[in-house]
């Protein structure tokens, strides 16, 4: 996160409606071979990986974290070379989610092998930060105001991080996206943020979080 960010508090009095739990998720690491990735390659890799597993587009709080590596001059990825492919399902889903192993995906031109996968329980933590996050507001103020009814919807009043924008494509166009860090919650607050998710776009990893320690990995 860059030195810019500025914390938020969701500080709104009364009651606010809560969202209904979403089913309980999990992420599954797959070990990953794949060099560079053109760029825009997320929303075409979810497409991949859902040929082989369709039942993550009927999903909505499933997805892929974005992928380790560094960003080349032309937007592609340099993919590092201990990335895993980390998707995020329902537990129900995890076994069906063995089509995956042993698979070669089409992205583009760029082949992607898939091995084997190894299941991931949530692990609870005070601080949830998720590197890209879609709420259809362009501005940062909206954006923060956005995020705060989120999760006064989830019944999540704790302070919170944006840093810097970004855009992320997926559904044919462009969409701005900021970094969020989420402080202070506790045990049931921190595993629900990471099933519910915020926003839009969990398919190429909007919005979906993990523990703070583990933002140098996923960035």
């Amino acid at each position: 996160m860059n030195e810019a960010v500025r914390p938020r508090a969701s500080a709104r009095l009364g009651a606010a409606p809560v969202a209904a739990a979403p089913p309980e998720m999990v992420d599954v690491a797959f070990e990953l071979s794949a060099q560079a990735l053109p760029a825009g390659f997320e929303w075409p890799l979810f497409l991949a990986i859902s040929t082989l597993a369709p039942w993550l587009s009927d999903s909505p709080h499933a997805g892929v974290h974005p992928l380790r590596g560094s960003r080349l001059a032309d937007g592609g990825l340099l993919v590092a070379r201990r990335a895993k492919l980390m998707v995020r399902m329902p537990r129900d889903r995890v076994c069906a989610a063995s089509a995956l192993e042993g698979a070669t995906l089409s992205v583009g031109h760029t082949e992607v092998q898939v091995g084997q996968g190894t299941f991931r329980k949530f692990r609870p933590a005070p601080t949830l930060y998720s590197p890209r996050v879609v709420m259809g507001a362009e501005q940062e103020d909206a954006f923060c105001a956005h995020v705060e009814s989120a999760l006064e919807r989830l019944a999540i009043r704790r302070s919170f991080m944006c840093g810097r924008r970004v855009e992320v494509i997926f559904d044919g166009r462009a969409h701005a996206a900021f970094s969020v860090a989420v402080h202070g919650l506790d045990e049931a607050q921190s595993l629900l943020l990471q099933g519910a998710g915020l926003g839009a776009g969990h398919p190429v990893g909007c919005g979906l979080f993990v523990p703070h320690k583990t933002i140098s990995g996923l960035e």
